[in-house]
Parts: C-alpha cells; structure tokens; sequence
C-alpha cells in the first residue's frame, strides 16, 4: 500500500474520531442545557410554592389564579401550572382548560425532573406542600407540564450548533495535516523511491533532512546490491560444485560400510572422486618396504599404469613430505613443475591443471601409511572449503582401509593356530558343512601335560610346533586329506567324502606307528612320542562323535577307537536317566538361577551379574549345567528350562539395582513365542535397562536377519546384547560387524593361558582392541588368580568375571571389594 493512501487512511480514521468526538460534544452540552433548565424550574417551583402558601394562608384564594399565570408566562420551560388542594381535581390552572379535571397518575415527583429529562423523556411533574387555614392544616398539589418544544427543540438546536463547530474545526485541522504530510512526506519518499528505482545518483535536498539522507542511502545501496547479485551469482555456482564434491563424499562414505576389502574399497573411490566433473585423475599409493606402490587408478580414459615411488631416500619429493609430514600438499599449477616424477608426467600428459596429495591414515594420532592423489582439470582447482572436505573423505578411506587389515590379521588369528599355524577348529567347522560324508579322526598326543610340567609351556608349544609340521608332510602327499589344529595337545585330519572308513583307519594305524618311531629334536631335546585317535563318520555331529570315540580309546588304553553308534547303547540309557531327572526338577521346582558379579578391571566394584542355571538335587546339592543341559538341548525340556530362567532373572531383576545377563541359544534367539513372552514381561516390569541377553558364541549364527530382528526388537525396549565365549568354538568376528552388539565376553580358554602364554595375550590384545575401536565393551571370563586379573588389566579390557573374585550363588551379592 503506498504511503499516500495510508495518509488518506490516517485522516479519515481521524474524521471518525472527529465525529465520535463532536457527537460527544454535543451530548455533553445537552445534559449542560437539560440540567440548567432543571435548576431553573426548581427555584421557580420554590419560589411559587411560598407565593402560594402565603395567599392560602391569608385566605386569598382569588389572587392564587394570577400567581400562576404570571409564573407560567415569565418561565419558557413550564407551560402549564395547575393547584389541587384535594388531590384529585384540579381548581386552578395556567390553562382554563385545565380546571375541573380529575388528576391522573402521570405526573412524577418533581425531585426527579433531571432524570426525567435526560433519559425518559417526562414532561408532567408534582409538588406536595401545605398551608394553614386557622389552626387547620391543608395539603396542597402543584402540577407542573413542561413545554417540549422549548425544552427538547430550542436546546438541542444549540447543544447540535456546538457540536458542528467542533467536529468542522478538527476537520480543517486534519485536512491540513493530510496536506502537510502529502508535502513534506509522501511527495518526497516517491521522489527518492523513484530515484532508487532508476538508481540514480542525484543528491536533492528536502525540508527533513533525514530523507535527503534517505534518498542517497537507499540509492547507494540499490547499487551495492547489483554488485552484489553477481557475487552471489559466483558463490551459488561455488556452492553447487561443493555439493557435487559433498555428494561424492557422502557416496564413498556409503561405500565403507559396503565393500569387502581393501582392493575394492580403493578401486571403487578412486573412481567415485575421478568421477566429480571437476577432477580428472586420481590414484591411492600404499607403503610396503619403504616403497609408495601405486597399483590403483581411477578407470577414466587415461592410460595410465601402476608407478612406485621411494620414500626411503626422498627429501624434496612433495609425496614423501605428505607421506611422513601427514599434511596435503597442493600444486596449483602442475603444469609448471619442471621435475619429471611419474605423478607429475601423468598431469602433463592429460593436461591437469593442478594437484592435491592427501595422506591415508587410521587417525590423526597415527603414522600415515599410504597417500591419496587426486588431479584437477583446471588451474588453482581447489577451493579451502574442498579441501577440507577431501581431507575428511582421506581420514575415512584411510581409517576403513585399516580396519579391513586388522580385520584380516584378526581373522587369520581366529582361523589360524597361534603355534602350529594350522586351521583351526572354526575352518574345520566351515569345511565340514560343505561336505556331505566325511571322515574325521581327531589326534591326541598321550602324556603331553607331562612334557609342560617337565620341559615347561615353552618347550610344550616348541613340540607341537614339530609335530605338526612332520604331521603336515605325512599327509601333504594325499590332496584329499586336511590337517587341523584344535585346542590343547590335539589335531584333527579330515578325509573327502571319497575315502572309505576302512582306508581312513590304515592311513590313521600308519600314522600312529610313525609317530611311535619317530625322534623329534626340540631345543636339542630327544623326544618320542604316542597318540591316540578317534574316528567318526557322517554329516551328523561327527566332532561330538570323534570325541566320544578318542574318549572311548582313551578309557580302553587303546591308539583307536571308532565310533560306532551301536556303542553308544549305555550312554543312551544314561541320558534317558538325566532326561527324568531334569523334568522332575522341572516339576518340583528345583531349577534356579546362580547369579556370578562382574567387576569393573578400575574399581573393583560389582556392575552386573550373569545368570547361570542350575540344577538342586532332592539331597539340596547342586548340579552343574554340563550334567544336564546337552542332554536338555536334545529335547523339548531345553524350551521350558529357558522360559524359567527368563521368569526367575526377571523375578530378581526387580530387586537388583544392576544389570544381569541371561544366556540365549541360536534355538532361543529364533523361538517367537519366548521372543512375545520376554518382551510382555520386560513392558510389564519396566527393567528393560537392567537386561543383558548373551548369545552363546560356540553354537554358531546362520540367520543373521532374524538374530538382528530379534536383537533390534529388545535394543528398543533398552536391553543390551552380548557375545559370550568368544575366542573359542565357532568364534568369527562377522558377529561383530553385522550384529549391533553391546559386549563381547572373551572365552575362559583364552583367558586362563594369558599369564603363561604370549600368543594368547596377542590374540586377546586383538580381539580387546578391535572391539574397542567400535565401541564393543569387553569382559574377560575364567580370572581365577592375581597373575590373569594383571594382564587382563594390562590389555584394557573392561571388566572381569571369575572365581579370584566371586563364585556363582543363589543370592544376588552387594559387597564392594576393597
């Protein structure tokens, strides 16, 4: 709206006001008149009462008729008056007209003459006085008609012409104002709002001196915001090149969490940046040997092949001060560098314009250990703002590059044995669910705790480091035979599904008598040695089944054993007496939770206990879970031993103040109806927070998509997760990565050996780091003594479970170490 009309709007809302105000006016003059003319009629009556009085009281009543036509003629407001003497007839009046006639009610009291004026419009009013006739007293009535013309007519003629005048003065005064402003405020603001428009710079002068300041300023900066729509012109156009770069970011940043390996991690961002329209080239070099090998471009159409670089003897290279400064270098100009390094001739060649080199490391904190190269099409191609983002983008390549090597030297421990450098027990596991009848004898060398006690840990690893390598040559013959190391003094040799029993058997009897006649010389020590073997068939727990077999040979004294499903008859009839046993404690209510503390590794101090089911037998002892719960595993019982884990932890769980884990099986992780019943209670119960489910590391996970439904599922409700046993069994460290995982609990295999065997703190300082390093809290189980509970704090890990500080026990304990 222009401001002239907000002027007009301005003064006719004050023509408004002037009306309101002039109306006003004239009522208060109104009420000025009615109340004079009020006044007036009351000291006339006053005075016409005592005129009156004094004539009736001397008996004149003929002179009472003159009285009233005399005050009826000199009072304009009163037109007629009129005397009763009974009341009720009026005798004398103003108006002959008058006499004789009977009063009615509607006269009012002459004490309301001013209200009846003003509101009700009254015109006929009385007055009661008395006189004397002798000693007798008479009541008399004054009626009084008021003229309306004169009153209501006259009056408010004049109470109007005051009203008119006001409302006509204020008119002129805001018709003048209006003027004013038109002349000194609206002419002049459409002047200089003209000559911004035009942005013409001409300084005019006007009456107030703050517009010709206006006028000049708004002119000024008219023109100031032309320059600067063309900055901003060239900062949306930088922007939008940042954003492209952000993109490519964001994309290789989605890549990390994607890939498999370091070889398609690099591959696939170096030709995501090569991608950006402003780049043209990029590379990623890594050290080996005090070499940058760069084997790694970006699939554009340039040409180009691997080059090297030494960094061992580079002191002016930029590279190399990248590389050992962990700081980028840029080259504006590349094309002006009159060295001929092969980064440089690659720019010459394609014509960049200029260079960034950007160092690859797992953080700040650390060395570099690989640089980033990146070419851009133009000259002075690199913007702060890029820089930083490139910067960024190098910190992350470079952290996901390392955590794909260590996650590499992590696997290679957990599917490599430390001594012998065999696959392990997890690589065994994996071989035989591919196949679909195997054979498997399981290697155990007789008395060998002997030869630790004796010789010591040291001489011990030495013997099955030889022994596994002569074990490796006796069999590197045959391709369809595997050698395995498993835990302790034992080894497993797997045979193809082509190899009969029978010939697994005379290849196994070959190995028992070389192994008896065969020196082994460690540390300039002659030792001989034995073994006993079991062996098993079938796709069906054959590990359990050789086992059972080396067992069996073990008991008989016998170099081998094997299984045979018949033998298994006694143990059958045993685990059908367990089986009764576990149900009616079932039944009788005698399966309960133990509760073992967990201890903070800095204080000392109880944060939470695991649950660890037990048995009471009728004669109050306790059995041991390894009593009964394979046996449980192995039919329905195992279900309804869970839900009363569940029910008692969760009972106890609403009088802790800490934390307290319940052990879960891949079986429990899948069953929905437990799934349904856990998460009603822990609603119910609010103790979401105070619920840690560990999952039972040894058995494996296959279904990774309905484990991590079901772990998502209780995270929401506030629980957390825990892997347990983990370092033993089917350990693999993909657990981590695709599962959100809470705590890691390190096995008590791993643990137990940590003051006695170094391989054991290697591999334990691996798992401690890596899971710190994702923020995976970790718990060391089996700390038995002072000397484990050491090197456990040593290492870092979190927290500590064992019996150096507390057993399992029906009750939840309170007591703080000291």
């Amino acid at each position: 709206m222009k401001l002239s009309k907000i002027a007009l709007l301005i003064v006719t809302a004050n023509g408004l006001v002037i009306a309101l105000f002039s109306k006003e006016i004239y009522s208060y003059q109104r009420e000025i008149q009615l109340r004079t003319v009020s006044n007036n009629i009351h000291q006339n009556i006053f005075r016409l009462e005592g005129d009156i009085k004094q004539e009736l009281d001397a008996g004149n009543n003929e002179r009472v008729q003159g009285i009233l036509d005399r005050t009826s003629a000199t009072n304009h407001a009163i037109k007629i008056l009129s005397i009763s003497r009974d009341k009720k007839v009026i005798e004398f009046s103003s108006s002959r007209s008058q006499q004789g006639k009977q009063i009615g009610d509607q006269y009012s009291p002459i004490r309301n003459i001013l209200d009846g004026l003003m509101k009700d419009h009254v015109l006929q009013y009385k007055s009661d006085f008395y006189y004397f006739e002798g000693a007798k007293k008479h009541d008399v009535e004054l009626l009084i008609q008021i003229d309306d013309e004169y009153v209501y007519g006259e009056l408010s003629k004049i109470a109007i012409s005051y009203g008119v005048s006001i409302f006509l003065l204020f008119s002129l005064i805001s018709i003048f104002i209006f003027l004013l402003i038109q002349k000194f405020l609206v002419i002049p603001l459409e002047k200089i709002i003209g000559h911004a428009r035009i942005k013409k710079e001409e300084k005019s002068f006007y009456f107030i001196d703050e517009l010709t300041e206006l006028d000049l300023t708004l002119t000024n900066s008219f023109k100031t915001m032309i320059e600067k729509q063309e900055s901003l012109k060239n900062a949306l156009e930088e922007t939008r090149y940042l954003d492209a770069i952000l993109r490519t970011v964001a994309d290789i940043n989605r890549l990390l969490i994607t890939v498999k390996n370091n070889d398609e991690l690099i591959m696939k961002s170096v030709n995501l940046l090569a991608a950006h329209e402003g780049y043209g080239l990029c590379w990623i070099g890594t050290e080996n040997k005090g070499i940058l090998e760069v084997h790694t471009m970006s699939s554009n159409d340039f040409s180009e092949q691997e080059f090297y670089i030494d960094m061992t003897n580079q002191t002016v290279d930029p590279i190399f001060e990248v590389f050992s400064l962990g700081k980028y270098y840029i080259i504006e100009d590349i094309q002006t560098l009159k060295t001929s390094n092969a980064w440089i001739e690659i720019a010459k060649r394609n014509g960049f314009g200029s260079f960034i080199a950007l160092p690859l490391r797992a953080s700040i904190h650390e060395s570099s250990f690989g640089v980033l190269g990146l070419y851009s099409l133009h000259s002075n191609g690199f913007e702060p703002k890029e820089i930083a983002m490139l910067e960024e983008l190098a910190g992350d390549i470079g952290f996901a590059m390392r955590s794909f090597q260590k996650n590499q030297e992590l696997e290679h421990h957990l599917t490599t044995d430390a001594i012998t450098n065999l696959p392990n027990r997890i690589l065994l596991v994996d071989k035989l669910l591919e196949m679909d009848n195997p054979t498997l004898s399981i290697i155990n060398l007789d008395r060998f705790n002997d030869i630790n006690d004796v010789y010591g840990v040291m001489i011990g690893d030495a013997v099955l480091s030889v022994y596994a390598n002569w074990l490796s040559l006796k069999i590197k013959a045959n391709k369809l035979i595997s050698l395995y190391k498993l835990s302790g003094d034992e080894f497993a040799v797997l045979f193809d599904n082509t190899i009969e029993l029978m010939e697994c058997k005379n290849i196994v009897n070959e190995l028992i008598l070389a192994t008896a006649h065969e020196v082994h010389i460690v540390n300039n020590i002659e030792m001989t040695l034995s073994i006993t073997v079991g062996i098993a068939s079938g796709k069906e727990r054959i590990i359990e089944h050789a086992t059972a077999a080396l067992k069996r040979a073990k008991m008989g004294h016998k170099p081998l054993n094997i299984y045979i499903e018949s033998l298994s008859k006694t143990d059958h009839e045993n685990n059908i007496s367990r089986y009764k046993k576990i149900k009616e404690a079932i039944e009788e209510s005698r399966v309960v939770p133990f509760f073992q503390p967990i201890v903070d590794n800095k204080s000392r101090q109880i944060i939470k206990y695991e649950a660890l089911i037990r048995i009471i037998r009728k004669d109050g002892s306790v059995m041991s879970p390894i009593l009964f719960l394979d046996i449980a595993k192995k039919t329905r019982l195992y279900g309804q031993l869970t839900r009363i884990m569940v029910d008692k932890t969760f009972e106890k769980l609403k009088q802790s103040t800490l934390p307290i884990s319940i052990n879960l099986s891949t079986e429990d992780l899948l069953n929905t109806d437990l799934a349904e019943y856990m998460k009603k209670s822990i609603e119910l119960h609010q103790i979401g927070k105070k619920v840690i489910f560990e999952i039972l590391e040894t058995e494996g996970i296959d279904n990774y998509a309905e484990v991590h439904l079901f772990i998502e599922r209780f995270k929401a409700l506030g629980c957390r997760f825990a892997i347990d046993d983990f370092g033993a069994g089917y350990s693999n460290f993909d657990h981590l990565l695709k599962l959100n995982i809470d705590i890691l609990k390190i096995d008590a295999s791993l643990i137990k050996n940590l003051s006695s065997d170094a391989n054991a703190r290697l591999f334990v300082q691996h798992i401690n780091d890596f899971s710190q390093k994702i923020g995976i809290e970790t718990v060391a189980e089996f700390v038995a003594d002072e000397a484990i509970y050491e090197e456990v704090k040593k290492i870092g890990i979190n927290s500590s479970q064992g019996y150096y500080f507390y057993e399992p026990s029906a009750d939840l304990i309170e007591e703080v170490i000291s």
